[in-house]
């Protein structure tokens, strides 16, 4: 693999965080804007908006978490085995951060953790904004 071939292999991965970054600050802001414009319906209405808005704090859990588990580890795994196979960048990448050369990379706990966190958090909170928010001044 040549160093460009490297590169672009690191990019891709920069992309899917940089997705998945984008998608879990700007989801939040489209459930609260969302939450507001449902303010003055009946409390079933905001009920049923508050359902499809959960639906999406799941579904957007289930593809961020997809995307740790599986682009990350696979990833960096793929990036191990070439430094195994002797490309010098990636040895270097792998040494640099700790991972370790030609086994499997595996996600750390702490990910996990946070991930968790944060959907509890946004379920929460989801359920709140709907139902529970005083939105008057």
């Amino acid at each position: 693999m040549t160093e460009t071939q490297l590169f672009d292999f690191m990019q891709a991965n920069r992309q899917i965080f940089a997705t998945w970054f984008l998608i879990g600050t700007i989801f939040p802001i489209a459930v609260i804007y969302s939450a507001y414009m449902f303010r003055n319906f009946t409390t079933g209405i905001r009920a049923a908006a508050m359902v499809s808005a959960l639906c999406g704090v799941l579904l957007l859990a289930f593809f961020t978490t997809g995307v740790q588990m599986v682009f990350f580890t696979n990833q960096l795994t793929a990036l191990g085995a070439l430094a195994a196979q002797g490309s010098e960048g990636a040895a270097n990448f792998m040494n640099q951060f700790g991972f370790p050369i030609g086994q499997e990379v595996t996600m750390p706990l702490w990910m996990t953790l946070v991930s968790t966190v944060q959907v509890l958090i946004n379920i929460a909170l989801t359920v709140y904004i709907f139902l529970f928010a005083k939105w008057e001044k």
